[in-house]
């Protein structure tokens, strides 16, 4: 058993503040020196935790309490609504449903969670830890509410950022390394983009016939990490893409483009890099900081390659890397 000091804050007086959504906040809270000190005890890891999951939700009902230290960061805007969490044994993503995190728990602050009242599922094969989805679309939904959030997740002793683990190729496959913090080197840029948007924002997004991908083994002109919805609507109006279909093949964008059906209200853009055979997503959103910001062209040509450190995820069996920020691209010859 090991027993972690966890500190409660209390909150004599707040301004609301709101925000749109996947805006990230600006500026930091200082914290206090008057901390109240509580003592709790983990009797699980989270690789004990993750064991659980038999394919399909598992409300959580005994008295279940892992410990981990936080990997991630949502300073700059590329990781939204959740807390990746790490121990010897793996790491996992919480669902805690709140922004600016990174003002609450600081990378490598020692963080446990009662699951006990939780739902542990699957996204993609990703395991999550959230609560149960009232709608039944997920296997998880967010803790969105501060109170539920205050029952499970509470934060303790602050110590050093945890090193990423140094993965080889076997490495990026590994179930046991999914929600870890790592890093892969000497990458090559794969000369590949993902993209996934939808031409009709409130039809189905499951339909294929509302569904356009550019991922067939071309950039389509992306040189970016990332982009923001004002560059993206500049691309998909450009002319630049007109030759990609619909997902059921139906229509081309230059089709829906004279129909006026183009929108940059729902839409995905990331690069791939490869190690060996395998491809890596790297996973970046258009509301970081870094979503314009031009790859840089050496990269883009192959005569550079990279050293990428970020949170290992897996998505219907193809590996991606969520980065914290560029600071996590590391360049090299």
């Amino acid at each position: 058993m090991k027993k972690i000091i966890y500190s409660l804050l209390i909150v004599l007086g707040f301004s609301a503040v709101s925000c749109d959504e996947w805006e990230p906040v600006l500026g930091g809270y200082d914290d206090p020196d008057d901390e109240a000190l509580v003592t709790m005890t983990s009797n699980t890891t989270i690789a004990q935790l993750k064991a659980m999951y038999k394919g399909s939700p598992l409300h959580i009902e005994a008295n279940v309490v892992i410990e981990g230290q936080v990997t991630s960061s949502d300073k700059s805007g590329n990781i939204y609504r959740s807390l990746y969490i790490q121990d010897n044994t793996g790491g996992i993503e919480v669902k805690i449903g709140l922004s600016s995190l990174y003002d609450e728990y600081k990378v490598g602050q020692l963080v446990s969670v009662k699951c006990e009242g939780l739902t542990l599922g699957n996204y993609g094969g990703m395991l999550q830890l959230g609560v149960e989805d009232p709608t039944g679309s997920y296997e998880t939904a967010y803790m969105d509410v501060k109170s539920l959030i205050a029952a499970h997740v509470f934060k303790g002793a602050k110590a050093e950022p945890l090193a990423p683990v140094e993965l080889d190729e076997a490495g990026l496959k590994d179930p046991a390394n999914y929600g870890k913090y790592v890093t892969v080197k000497n990458l090559q840029y794969d000369k590949q983009i993902f993209c996934l948007w939808y031409p009709n924002p409130n039809g189905d997004t499951k339909a294929q016939s509302n569904r356009v991908f550019l991922s067939d083994n071309k950039t389509w002109g992306v040189t970016t990490w990332a982009m923001s919805a004002k560059k993206f609507a500049a691309y998909l109006n450009s002319g630049i893409w007109d030759a990609a279909t619909l997902g059921d093949g139906t229509k081309t964008v230059a089709q829906l483009r004279k129909e006026g059906a183009v929108t940059a209200s729902a839409y995905s853009v990331s690069q791939y890099f490869k190690m060996g055979g395998t491809s890596v997503q790297v996973r970046t959103s258009g509301y970081s900081k870094f979503s314009d910001t031009e790859i840089d062209s050496d990269i883009l040509d192959g005569t550079a390659k990279v050293n990428l450190t970020g949170i290992l995820t897996i998505y219907n069996g193809s590996q991606q890397l969520t980065l914290l920020d560029l600071s996590g691209v590391e360049k090299h010859r």
